[in-house]
C-alpha cells in the first residue's frame, strides 16, 4: 500500500470517525434541549462553525497561514478532545442505564438530563485540567549502570525530548521552557527522538534560535518521526538543523565519553518512497564496537535480532496515550507505550511519553516529559538495571 493510499485511508477513517462523534453528541444534545428554543438554534449555529474547524486547520497549515492554523486548530483540536471524552463518558452511562432498563429499571427524562449535564462538566473539568497537564513538562530521571564506560570515570547524561510537535499551536513558549529545564541538568549529550515539527510553525525563525541556543558538550542529535515525512524532508531537515541537530538518518556519530548515538529513519520515509541505502543492521554492524551504542529509533518497536548490536534505544511517538483512556487503544498498537523496559541481557528500552502534544493541547494522564538518563560506570558485573530518580 503506497503513502497516496494510505493518507486517504487515514483520512477516511478520521472524517468517519469524527463524524459519528459528532453525530452521538448531537443526538444526545437534542434530547435534553428543544430544536426549535433559540439557546438550541444559537448552540447548533456555534457547533456547525465549531465542528469545521478541523477541515480549516488543515486549509490554513497547507496554505503556510500560522496564525490562522493557531486559531482554528486551538479550537478545533479541542473540540475533538471533548467529543472524544463525552463518547467515553455517556457512552458508559448508557450501557449502564441499557443494562438497568433490561432489568426493569426504566430511566426517566429528568435521569437522561442529569447524564448529559453530568458528562458535560466532567469533560470540561479534564479538558481544563487537560491544558495545564500539556504544559507543565516534568523530568523524569534514569540512572544505568555499565561496564563500558571506565571504573571511576564520570557519568555521562544524556537528555532526550521526543514528539515536541512545533505546530502553528506549539511555538517560541514551549521551546523556551524545554530549553530552560534542558540547561539547568547540564547534559553532555541531547537527543530527539522524532516528531520536532509539523507544518506551518508559528514564529519558525524564533524557535529555532531558541532551540540552537540549547547546547551540550558531546553534541545534538535527532532522528526523524512520521511527522518530519508528513512535512516533507526538505522543509524537516531545514528546521532540525537550524535548530543545532545533527540528523542521524541510518548512521551513527562517535559523540566521545566512549558513546556512540546511531539514528535510523522513521518507516514513514518508506512509505513515502524514500528507502534508506542500508538496513537497521546494517548500520549498526559498521558502528565502532566496543562504545556503549544508543540507538534513536522514533517507534518504540525493537528489532530483537539486532539487539546485540546497542545497548540502549531511546524511542517515542506513543505520548503515553496522551489522554486517557485512549491510553489502550496505543497500548495495542505498542505494548512497549512508555517508561523503561529490559528487552534482553545487555539491551535495554526506554520509551518516552513525549514533551509536547498532537492535535489537542491537552494531556490527561500522560504527563509531558523530558527525560534525563543518566550513564554510570558499573563497579562489578552488575544484573542490568535502570533506577528512576
Amino acid at each position: 500500500m503506497n503513502n497516496t493510499v494510505r493518507f486517504m485511508v487515514f483520512i477516511c477513517f478520521a472524517i468517519t470517525f469524527y463524524s459519528l462523534m459528532n453525530f452521538y453528541f448531537i443526538r444526545k444534545h437534542s434530547n435534553v434541549m428543544a430544536l426549535r428554543s433559540l439557546p438550541g438554534i444559537l448552540f447548533r449555529l456555534a457547533l456547525v462553525t465549531i465542528i469545521l474547524t478541523p477541515v480549516a486547520t488543515i486549509v490554513f497549515t497547507m496554505n503556510e497561514l500560522p496564525y490562522w492554523a493557531a486559531l482554528t486548530g486551538f479550537t478545533g483540536y479541542s473540540w475533538m478532545a471533548f467529543l472524544f471524552l463525552f463518547l467515553v463518558i455517556h457512552g458508559t452511562a448508557d450501557i449502564a442505564l441499557f443494562a438497568a432498563e433490561k432489568a426493569g429499571i426504566a430511566p426517566s427524562k429528568a435521569t437522561a438530563r442529569t447524564v448529559f449535564a453530568a458528562t458535560l462538566a466532567i469533560s470540561v473539568s479534564v479538558m481544563i485540567y487537560g491544558f495545564h497537564e500539556a504544559g507543565d513538562i516534568g523530568v523524569e530521571r534514569i540512572t544505568i549502570p555499565t561496564l563500558k564506560l571506565d571504573p571511576g570515570s564520570a557519568r555521562v547524561r544524556l537528555v532526550q525530548i521526543s514528539d515536541v510537535h512545533f505546530s502553528p499551536i506549539i511555538s517560541t513558549r514551549t521551546a523556551e521552557k524545554i530549553c530552560s529545564l534542558v540547561s539547568k541538568e547540564r547534559p553532555d549529550l541531547i537527543v530527539s527522538t522524532g516528531d520536532l515539527l509539523d507544518r506551518a510553525i508559528r514564529n519558525s525563525d524564533e524557535v529555532t534560535a531558541v532551540m540552537k541556543g540549547l547546547s551540550a558538550p558531546g553534541g545534538k542529535f535527532a532522528v526523524t518521526g512520521n511527522h518530519e515525512f508528513y512535512s516533507g524532508m526538505e522543509y524537516s531537515e531545514n528546521f532540525t538543523k537550524r535548530a543545532g541537530f545533527t540528523l542521524l538518518r541510518n548512521e551513527w556519530a562517535m559523540t566521545g565519553s566512549g558513546i556512540v548515538i546511531a539514528g535510523v529513519d522513521d518507516p514513514a520515509g518508506e512509505h513515502s518512497g524514500i528507502r534508506p541505502d542500508r538496513t537497521e543492521a546494517e548500520m549498526l554492524s559498521s558502528a565502532q564496537r566496543g562504545p556503549y551504542v544508543i540507538l534513536l529509533k522514533h517507534q518504540p518497536k525493537v528489532a530483537r535480532e539486532n539487539t546485540r548490536l546497542f545497548d540502549l534505544q531511546l524511542s517515542g511517538h506513543t505520548h503515553g496515550g496522551q489522554i486517557f483512556p485512549f491510553t489502550a487503544l496505543v497500548r495495542i498498537a505498542f505494548p512497549f507505550i512508555c517508561g523503561m523496559y529490559h528487552i534482553d541481557e545487555g539491551t535495554d528500552l526506554y520509551v518516552s511519553r513525549g514533551t509536547g502534544t498532537w492535535g489537542p493541547p491537552i494531556r490527561f494522564l500522560a504527563p509531558p516529559e523530558i527525560t534525563v538518563i543518566d550513564l554510570v560506570p558499573a563497579e562489578t558485573n552488575p544484573q542490568r538495571t535502570a533506577v528512576k530518580r
